[in-house]
């Protein structure tokens, strides 16, 4: 008898279970689960231009854009508040320069619980959302900012998971899998390179996300060099070390911390990737270590209670590929068996 995956979500009600510990389509501690063709990432898909100024005010569906109040279509969103995503999808927020008001959305996840995220506006900055959101249903704007502000609020590439996820298993889209546990990529920057800061590239064996770089120091730098990491000729926003003057041996990390969705960390399979230091010391040398992960999973976070700025409670994911409506993304994962919906929402 083959397991059946539970499809059932009626919108008036939440189907949350506490601490909830069986499931028929868990088997083993493993859930294997297609979370289907979501449709194109739209930045103003929720909220288009809608008028943030010096007040407090309230956007509800009154206010939808077209493309998300039923009346218009739109691959995915002809329901009236749904997010396309079988079991969520994060959120995205830009506005207008200088606008800096903080937001309140309130909503629910694809079990009807109800749930809320604070995003706060730095101006014309794309902010992204770190929940799944299945319904959106208001959004409270704090008093703030200057008269004429404007946000444009949708939705991208990071899609939420039905159980509390422990660790990927698999990953495939259209039926092609791919890796999904991280690859480090080696760099060596000599002596000569170091000192002319000319860039060094080497060929990424998979395609996914830039997370990170490693680097030890194989000559003692005469003097404090800033090495970033690269995609080809462009820096990947957020990620570079700087090496001082220093003995062979040393080490140091950086991680990304610029959420930019990715738009300056994104490598193809056999694409340029590498080190492009500053040539500010005469001498050094050093070698590089890249983390590139193939799939960007977060885990469903254990902070109970939840807050408005938490990460989703069962976790989710980031798509290698980006979604178009028509690319199947299947995933399986470990979970937590003692605790399947994750923490109670907030």
């Amino acid at each position: 008898m083959s397991k059946v995956n539970a499809d059932y979500f009626p919108r008036t009600i939440s189907q949350y279970v506490p601490n909830m510990q069986f499931a028929a389509d868990v088997v083993e501690g493993k859930h294997f689960v297609s979370l289907g063709a979501p449709s194109t990432a739209d930045p103003d898909g929720i909220l288009d231009g809608f008028a943030v100024g010096t007040t407090a005010d309230t956007a509800t569906s009154s206010d939808f854009a077209v493309t998300f109040d039923g009346s218009a279509t739109h691959i995915g969103e002809n329901t009236a508040g749904v997010v396309n995503g079988t079991y969520g999808r994060c959120l995205s927020m830009v506005a207008s320069a200088g606008a800096d008001h903080v937001l309140t959305v309130s909503g629910r996840d694809y079990l009807g619980q109800k749930m809320s995220e604070v995003f706060t506006l730095t101006a014309a900055v794309t902010i992204f959302g770190k929940k799944a959101f299945k319904y959106f249903d208001s959004m409270a704007v704090a008093a703030g900012g200057q008269a004429g502000d404007t946000v444009d609020v949708g939705w991208y590439d990071r899609l939420g998971l039905p159980y509390k996820a422990e660790k990927m298993i698999t990953y495939t889209e259209d039926d092609v899998s791919s890796d999904v546990d991280p690859v480090e990529v080696l760099v060596e920057v000599d002596a000569v390179r170091y000192a002319a800061g000319a860039d060094v590239l080497v060929v990424s064996p998979v395609a996914g996300q830039i997370t990170g770089v490693h680097s030890v120091a194989t000559t003692a730098s005469t003097g404090t060099s800033t090495s970033t990491v690269v995609v080809g000729t462009t820096n990947v926003a957020g990620l570079s070390i700087v090496i001082l003057a220093s003995t062979v041996g040393d080490l140091d990390s950086d991680i990304v911390t610029t959420d930019n969705d990715q738009a300056t960390s994104t490598i193809a399979k056999f694409g340029a990737i590498g080190i492009s230091p500053d040539a500010t010391p005469s001498a050094g040398a050093a070698n590089f270590s890249i983390t590139v992960e193939p799939l960007t999973f977060i885990a469903g976070v254990d902070t109970d209670p939840q807050t408005t700025s938490t990460t989703d409670p069962r976790g989710t994911i980031r798509c290698t590929t980006p979604c178009d409506a028509s690319i199947v993304y299947e995933v399986g994962y470990t979970v937590d068996t003692s605790d399947l919906h994750g923490v109670e929402a907030v």
